[in-house]
Order: C-alpha cells, then sequence, then structure tokens
C-alpha cells in the first residue's frame, strides 16, 4: 500500500507541474511571424532529429499579434519576430502583465527577408514590373492586415519600385485598386492561397512566403535598392514566460549553426554571418 501511495504522490507532483507550466517537458513552443512558417518547418525537423525527446510546437501569426501574447502571459519559449522592432518597442524590458519579469531582455537578428511579386505558375498575366500590375486584366491583392508588417512594406515596396520604374503615379493606382473585401483584412498567408487557387492574379508578400508556395507561384523579385531586404530583419529570443527554456536557449543556438543559415539561404531567409546579437544574451545561448 505504501509503495502505491508514493507511486499516486509522484505521478500528481507530475500533473501539478505540467498544469502549472501548460507545457510538457522537452517542448518547446514557439511563437513566430507568417513569413517565417517555411524555415520554420524545415528547422523543426532538422532540429528534432538531432534531439529525439523534444518536440517543436509552432505558431504562426504577426509578429505585433503574437508579442502582445507574450506580454499578457502566455507560455512562449521561443519567439521569431519579422522585426527587430517589434521586439525592442514591444518587449524589450517591459513586464510581463501581473508579474516582474521581462518579456525579454536580448535577442538575436539571425535573417532577412524581401518583397516579392508572386502569380499564377508560368506567369499566365505576363507581369514583369509594378506598372503591369495597373492592367485592366490583373486582379491584384494587396495585404490590409492592421497590424501586420507586411501591409505597410508592401505599399512602401510598390512605392519604391515604381519610382524606379519612372513611373511613381502607377503605385497610387495599384493600391487603390487593390482587390479584396474592405472588411476583412488580407493576411500573407491568404494572399498566397487567393494567387494559388486563381481568386486573384497578382499579390506582393515575403520571399520567404513565396518560396514555400514555389510550386503553385511564379516568383517576381525586384532589385536590393527597392525589396526592402535592408530593413526586413528576423529576430530570436527567449521570452520571459519560456517554460523549457534549457531547450529553448538550444534551438535559438541552432538557428545561428551553418545548418539552419542552409536552410534559411534555401526558404528564401538569407542569413546574417555573423548574426546579430542585441541586450546580455545568455553565455550558453551564443555558445
Amino acid at each position: 500500500m505504501k509503495k502505491q501511495t508514493v507511486f499516486c504522490a509522484i505521478l500528481l507532483a507530475l500533473f501539478s507541474s505540467l498544469s502549472a507550466t501548460g507545457t510538457m517537458a522537452g517542448a518547446i513552443e514557439v511563437f513566430h511571424a507568417d513569413s517565417l512558417a517555411g524555415p520554420l518547418k524545415a528547422m523543426k525537423k532538422a532540429f528534432e532529429e538531432k534531439n529525439k525527446d523534444v518536440t517543436i510546437n509552432l505558431t504562426p501569426g504577426t509578429s505585433k499579434q503574437l508579442a502582445e501574447r507574450i506580454l499578457k502571459g502566455d507560455t512562449v519559449d521561443v519567439f521569431a519576430s519579422s522585426s527587430p522592432a517589434v521586439v525592442d518597442q514591444d518587449l524589450m524590458n517591459k513586464k510581463i502583465t501581473g508579474t516582474d519579469r521581462d518579456a525579454a531582455s536580448w535577442y538575436v537578428i539571425f535573417s532577412s527577408n524581401e518583397m516579392v511579386v508572386i502569380t499564377a505558375k508560368g506567369n499566365p498575366l505576363g507581369i514583369r514590373q509594378i506598372a503591369d500590375l495597373a492592367k485592366p486584366d490583373v486582379k491584384f491583392l494587396r495585404i490590409t492586415a492592421e497590424k501586420d508588417l507586411a501591409t505597410g512594406r508592401t505599399v512602401d515596396f510598390l512605392k519604391k519600385a515604381a519610382a524606379l520604374e519612372g513611373n511613381p503615379d502607377v503605385a497610387q493606382k495599384i493600391i487603390d485598386a487593390s482587390a479584396g473585401d474592405p472588411s476583412k483584412a488580407t493576411s500573407v498567408p491568404e494572399t498566397v492561397r487567393a494567387v494559388k487557387e486563381g481568386i486573384a492574379g497578382a499579390g506582393v508578400v515575403y520571399y520567404s512566403a513565396a518560396v514555400a508556395a514555389k510550386n503553385d507561384v511564379e516568383i517576381i523579385r525586384f532589385p536590393a535598392s527597392v525589396n526592402l531586404s535592408e530593413a526586413i530583419r528576423n529576430a530570436a529570443l527567449v521570452p520571459g514566460t519560456a517554460a523549457n527554456t534549457k531547450e529553448a536557449k538550444d534551438f535559438v543556438r541552432f538557428l545561428v549553426t551553418p545548418e539552419a543559415q542552409a536552410i534559411l539561404k534555401d526558404s528564401g531567409q538569407p542569413p546574417l554571418i555573423p548574426a546579430i546579437w542585441k541586450g546580455e544574451a545568455p553565455s550558453d545561448v551564443k555558445g
């Protein structure tokens, strides 16, 4: 009877521990920007193959909305944002609601991205430049979600690219005529899906999102001077709400290894070499 009592007590303690953290040991809860879906899916596979006792759970969304969830106390082991500015403004040295813990005290900038135009496979509309998006037969879908950084980036990209082509006025024409339901915000994944399914003839998305759908869409890239590649950076960190900090640190450290950098390159997210560390990153993360 004593053995049964001890065994039950151990089970109860284990269950209580899991309930308190909201996650199991060996599981890494990763919040990430939509634009990082392709690279992180590949990294999840590579990391789990090296760490058989670890499971990575990926939750996509817009960087600002995910940051808000962390501030409210959601259990997150790793946060990968499509903008260091979101980390700086919304998380760095900010207290998690109802606690004295910092939401973030360090982060690493590990890759970049760019804005591209996508159209149906084979490019049946013959889109070669921004001005082509203004053609009457092109149904252009624009990202419009209020807290999605891609909304403003799309507008900036269109204006810069149109100006480079010597036709700056066409950008506003394209923006004003963009398809979509004004009452329903459009995201990066929805734009990709609309082009794949023929609902829209073209859209502007992140290069990584386009690469993830490369079997179903054509990708039109633009010069670095206008594609915002200098401004778009991806940052990762272990938030103050992390439950499994050891595994989380291991995963962030993996993001800057040659293996992960090769994955990033193949996924349309050119790695930053060397990575840029901000704040006081723990020594067991930087290696």
